[in-house]
Formats: C-alpha cells, sequence, structure tokens
C-alpha cells in the first residue's frame, strides 16, 4: 500500500492549514429549522434497552435514546465502581469503517470510569445497535453518508426539508440527544466531555457547536477529545478529488457526485450545510487533537483546517501530531497513536486541572515515542499493538516483525483467509501469535490478517481447504439480504465474522433456510457470494 499523500505540502504547511469558513447562502435557514426540530419539547432520556429483540445487530447495547423522528439510538452505558462518586459525563463516538461490538468499549475507559466519569459509549443511526427503526440506512447501496442527500428540491428554499432528510445532519442530532440525555441522567451540575476519532470527530465538533449555541436547552461541552477528525473543508477535498486509500466517507461522496452530475453544485451546498469547519468556530471547548502530517483517508489538511477554526482559548487548545493518520505506519506512528489514548485518559480526567493534567504532556506533543514519567501503559486498541509498546528497547518488538510472525503463522496454517475463521487452524494460529494473557481479540488479529492481505504482503497459501458446499440459489439469496442488513453491503462483509452480529446473523440463515450450517460453513458462503 502506497504511503498517503501529502498533496505537495511541508509538514508545518499541512498543520498550520485555514480555510475560508464563510456559510453557504441557506446555512442560517437550514441550522434555525434544525435546532427547532431537535430541542423542542423536553429533553431526551438514557433507558435501558430490554432484551435483544429491541435491535439484534447489536443485543450487548445497554441503554437507548430516541432522537430525531422517534428513531431509538443504542448505547452502552459504563458508570464508574461502586462506591466512586460521579464527577463527569462522557460520550464516545465511533468510527465510520468499523464501529466494534459495544459491549467490547468498557476497557478502553476503565481509567475514566474509576475517576468518576459516566461514559456513554454512542452509535448513530444506521449503524449497529441503532437500526431497528431505520434498516433502510444499512442497506443503502450508496454508503451511509450519502443516506438522503439527493433528496429533490423543486426552489432553492426547499433545502431545510431536504437537509433534515439527509443522514448526516441526523447523526448529529443523535449525538446532542446523546449528550442531553446523559446529562439529564448524572444531573446538569456535572460537566459534559465529547470524544471522537475520525468521523466520530467530525460528528464531536458539530454536536458541541450546535450544543452550545442552541436557543433553548444549551450545553456547553468543556473538554473535547478528537483524533483526525473529518466531514470538514468539502471544498479542499473536492476540488483535490480526495478518494483516499481506503474506502469511506471521500470516496463514497466522490461517488455520489459522479452519479448526480447535473445536480452537483445543489449538493456540493448540501455537503456545506454540514461542513465540521464552518461550525468550528461556534464550539469552544477546551480541545486535543490528534493531527497527521500525512493522511488521505481524512485529508490531513482538512483535519487541520477543523482544529484551527476551533474557538477554544488558545490556552486551551493542543494539538497532538503522528506521522501518519489512517495509515500502519510502523512501529513511531504505533506508538504515537497509543501516546494520544493516553494523553487523552489525561486530558478528560475531572480529579485534574486541564494546565495540571496537560502539562506533562506538552514536551511530547509533536514528537517523542514515550508518555511522560508515571503514566500508566495504553489501553487496548482496535489495532493489534506488540507487548512491550513503550517498554525497554529489548523487549519492543516492531509491528514489521509481528506482521512477518502473523504471515508465516498463516502459512502455516494452510487455510485461505475466507476459510480461516472458526477453525482449529485459526485457534492454533491466534495462540501462536499472541500468545496466553494478552489483550488483542481473535477478532481484532483476523482484521490485521485483512489489512495485510489488502496491502498485498499476505501470502498465498492455495485453495481453501474445506470441500465445497451445496448451496441452493434460495440459500445465497437469504444470505445476501442477511449480511446486506448488517453491514449495508456484501463489500463490507469483514466487519462481521467473530462478533455477536455473526452469531445472530447465522442463526437467523438457519432459521429461514432450514438449514443447520455451522458459522465457518455460513462464513465461507458469505465470502463465496462477496468476490
Amino acid at each position: 500500500m502506497n504511503a498517503p499523500e501529502d498533496f505537495g505540502l511541508s509538514p508545518i504547511r499541512t498543520l498550520a492549514s485555514v480555510s475560508d469558513l464563510t456559510p453557504g447562502p441557506m446555512h442560517s435557514v437550514f441550522w434555525t429549522a434544525w435546532q427547532q426540530a431537535v430541542f423542542t419539547g423536553a429533553a431526551p432520556a438514557l433507558v435501558p434497552r430490554l432484551g435483544s429483540s429491541a435491535d439484534p445487530t447489536d443485543p450487548t447495547a445497554t441503554h437507548e435514546i430516541l432522537s430525531l423522528r422517534n428513531v431509538r439510538i443504542g448505547a452502552a452505558l459504563f458508570m464508574p465502581p461502586k462506591g466512586t462518586p460521579t464527577r463527569a459525563g462522557l460520550v464516545a463516538l465511533h468510527g465510520y469503517e468499523r464501529a466494534p461490538i459495544l459491549a467490547s468499549e468498557g476497557e478502553r475507559w476503565e481509567h475514566l470510569r474509576e475517576r468518576g466519569v459516566a461514559v456513554l459509549c454512542l452509535r448513530v443511526r444506521g449503524f449497529l445497535g441503532s437500526l431497528a427503526d431505520v434498516p433502510q440506512m444499512m442497506s443503502w447501496p450508496l454508503g451511509w453518508i450519502t443516506f438522503g442527500l439527493d433528496a429533490p428540491m423543486a426552489r432553492a428554499s426547499d433545502v431545510t426539508s431536504a437537509g433534515m432528510s439527509w443522514s448526516l445532519p441526523q447523526a448529529v442530532a443523535d449525538v446532542v440527544n446523546a449528550c442531553r440525555a446523559l446529562s439529564r441522567f448524572i444531573g446538569p451540575e456535572q460537566p459534559m466531555f465529547l470524544q471522537g476519532e475520525s468521523f466520530g470527530g467530525g460528528l464531536a465538533v458539530l454536536a458541541a457547536a450546535a450544543l452550545e449555541h442552541a436557543t433553548e436547552q444549551p450545553l456547553l461541552i468543556e473538554r473535547l477529545a478528537i483524533g483526525l477528525p473529518s466531514l470538514g473543508d468539502w471544498p479542499w477535498r473536492l476540488a483535490h478529488d480526495c478518494r483516499g486509500s481506503l474506502p469511506g466517507v471521500s470516496g463514497e461522496i466522490a461517488a455520489f457526485l459522479t452519479m448526480h452530475a447535473a445536480r452537483r453544485e445543489h449538493l456540493e451546498q448540501m455537503l456545506r450545510l454540514a461542513d465540521a469547519a464552518v461550525h468550528a468556530p461556534k464550539a469552544r471547548a477546551a480541545t486535543l487533537c490528534k493531527l497527521a502530517e500525512r493522511d488521505d483517508v481524512v485529508p490531513a489538511p482538512t483535519a487541520a483546517v477543523v482544529f484551527n477554526a476551533l474557538a477554544s482559548d488558545p490556552g486551551l487548545k493542543w494539538r497532538f501530531v503522528v506521522p501518519y493518520g489512517h495509515y500502519d505506519g510502523g512501529l513511531r506512528n504505533a506508538r504515537r497513536h497509543a501516546m494520544f489514548d493516553l494523553a487523552v485518559d489525561s486530558f478528560l480526567d475531572p480529579t485534574q486541572q486541564l494546565a495540571e493534567a496537560m502539562r506533562p504532556w506538552e514536551p511530547m506533543l509533536w514528537n517523542g515515542e514515550r508518555p511522560p514519567e508515571g503514566v500508566s501503559r495504553p489501553a487496548k486498541r482496535d489495532e493489534l499493538v506488540p507487548a512491550g509498546l513503550f517498554d525497554g528497547e529489548e523487549r519492543a518488538v516492531s509491528l514489521e516483525n509481528l506482521d512477518a510472525k502473523i504471515a508465516a503463522e498463516y502459512v502455516q496454517a494452510g487455510r485461505t483467509l475466507d476459510d480461516l475463521p472458526y477453525t482449529s487452524e485459526f485457534e492454533n494460529l491466534y495462540r501462536r501469535v499472541v500468545g496466553p494473557g494478552a489483550t488483542p481479540t481473535p477478532r481484532e488479529l483476523l482484521h490485521r490478517l485483512h489489512n495485510l492481505r489488502k496491502g498485498g504482503r499476505l501470502p498465498k497459501v492455495g485453495r481453501a481447504s474445506t470441500p465445497a458446499l451445496k448451496i441452493t440459489p434460495g440459500d445465497e439469496e437469504v444470505a445476501r439480504e442477511l449480511v446486506v442488513a448488517a453491514v449495508g453491503s456484501l463489500g463490507q462483509r469483514d466487519q462481521l465474522p467473530l462478533t455477536p452480529a455473526f452469531d445472530s446473523l447465522v442463526e437467523r440463515f438457519n432459521e429461514r433456510t432450514g438449514r443447520s450450517l455451522t458459522p465457518h460453513d455460513v462464513w465461507r458462503l458469505v465470502a463465496k457470494l462477496a468476490k
């Protein structure tokens, strides 16, 4: 895989990027109507979700919020341990391509929960756990970000009704309502924090601005922790044809605009309505932001524009720099990302004043590979990170060596990647690579294998070891329907194996077909359909 684009800019120029933040002509009209729709009436409540039947796409959701247009939004609430007073609330958001099941989020926030933070991990509408009322959003073939973006307009004044049909303003409402519900749950005297990376980072900026400037029931987000914030500076993105090296928001928007070329001017105006950079000047929260010197999934200059536009007090605004954003850039890059997670834990610690919490980090915001003295090791990350990441060099294992070991053990397993999940060979591979007592899960190892294959670094091992299944066209159609309902398209199938969502899919497949296939057999069928 090629290294990310630098767009002809030096790191300093990238991080200093600014843009024209003038709102579009219908900006005020639309957001006034949006505010009225979201904030009119009683504040939303955080209520327990009873039974997995409420939304089987993620049965681990513990709570839900009734949001805009009566859509139930799934979430998991992690309260401080018994005996620890609640000192703050945090709404934690998710990325675009890969949101883990909600139950897996608790470990990441254990440090903050011990310090009195009530953490609400959210899934906005259209993502697993928040699909019961909007199943059509997951099956939308052009990508979540474009759902409703093509709403018809007879006149320019129709922008309000058209914009309210778009997935992105609706998701901002979900985040806003989650913050309001959590504040109501823990008490309005407690400070509220927001956190998100990439897609979640852009949503966090949009929501923080909307909450602070609400005409009714405003709510100040006091601390904002974001990484590689997306959804910003669309004019720059479109001018540079930013599709990135991975699928996601940019690629889906580019394809959508090509498909609707006759309406491109209108659609670009719609994108500008929910441009995180345009909204950033209305967000005054103290901010810690991770920015990359190079990234083409969330183009690095556009993420910097969002951060630079925030209205935070200059003394309460910290920029944490990593070499690469959405790219596996080796051990140094992995260390910087893991250090940022630690810095977030310090920044969001309500038992410390911000100046006190961030002072040890300030010498390390631009470079350095070790956290300050006394800071504990990072919580588990989505990616497989080698043990000893911050220990002595004699214990630090490079990501390149780890990938080489994974590839070698994959060859030894003797099964193709699509034939590997739910087999004893995969279990043995996991034990040999990860070892006892390690935190990376089998799901994370499988994700790493897929990344290696996408990057052309996974050796070929021949044909699948398992004989071909006898499958009818009816079986194939049921499997296709279930996958699209679960993750949106067959192309997103790699999100499924080794998750409760796939276990549920297998159960529903066997119920509908009268078969008794194993998870391994159903996964092979799904992989076959996607080719």
